[in-house]
Formats: structure tokens, sequence, C-alpha cells
């Protein structure tokens, strides 16, 4: 996916839903592009990051796709017994489709943050067909 405008309206109606679980903390614009806002909940602190997408896609597996690179970066701040990350996208017509980044699986929420059954997949993704391959990174140890 291009980096495109900020997603403000989303921004704003993922502040509300988020507030119906805790307290949200806000993240200064520039200073982190790992997540858009903390959420302190009663047991637990989350880190979120929120999304909008252009086109009305309602698979999982096709919005983590799509989503690869920011979920990467959502995925590299650490976790401990407390804490969490999920991932929120926005559709044009303003559904959300929330998602627990875990240490090794992605599960798919509630907005009250539920786990929901039958969406758990591994973290890394397996490419769809047809995708072209990235070229093997070169250990600079050895040349």
């Amino acid at each position: 996916m291009t980096r495109g405008r900020p997603p403000l309206v989303a921004l704003k109606e993922a502040y509300l839903i988020a507030m119906k679980r805790g307290q949200v903390m806000p993240v200064s614009e520039g200073r982190c592009d790992h997540f858009h806002f903390i959420l302190f909940s009663e047991y637990r602190i989350t880190f979120v990051k929120v999304k909008r997408t252009l086109t009305e896609i309602s698979d999982p597996k096709e919005i983590l796709q799509n989503y690869e690179r920011e979920i990467r970066h959502l995925a590299r701040i650490p976790l401990n017994a407390i804490d969490a990350r999920e991932f929120w996208v926005r559709s044009p017509r303003g559904t959300f489709h929330f998602f627990l980044i875990g240490k090794d699986r992605i599960s798919g929420l509630q907005a009250d943050g539920s786990v929901m059954t039958g969406i758990d997949y591994p973290l890394e993704l397996p490419k769809p067909e047809g995708a072209p391959a990235l070229p093997a990174e070169k250990d600079s140890a050895v040349a």
C-alpha cells in the first residue's frame, strides 16, 4: 500500500470506539509511526494503529496482506504480560475490522476487544499466488 494522507476520519471514529474500552492517549504526530494511540484499560495497555482502506474489503486475510508493512512495524513494539498491539482498519462505509497482533499470531477482534473465533493466522501470512517473490537479503558480514 502506498502512503497517503493521515486517516483523520478513521482516527476520530477509532478514538470514540477506544474510549468505550478505557482511557485513550494520542501519540504526537511524527513521534512514532508504529501506532496512533495508546489505550489504557483495566488490565491491559494496548498500542493501536489505525488505517483506512479505499475499497470494501471484508476478507480479513486480504486486509492483513494489504497492510503487511504496517503490521510489521506494529509487531516491532515489545510485548510483555500486560501489553497488546492492535491493528484497526476502517472501510469507506465506516465498518471497522480489528486485529490483535500477538507474538506469533494475528487474531480477529470485536470492537470491545474480545477475540473472535475463526479469524486466527500466523504472524507471517503466506503471499498470495502470483505475487512477486522478494529478493533474498544479503548478509553484510559475508560480503
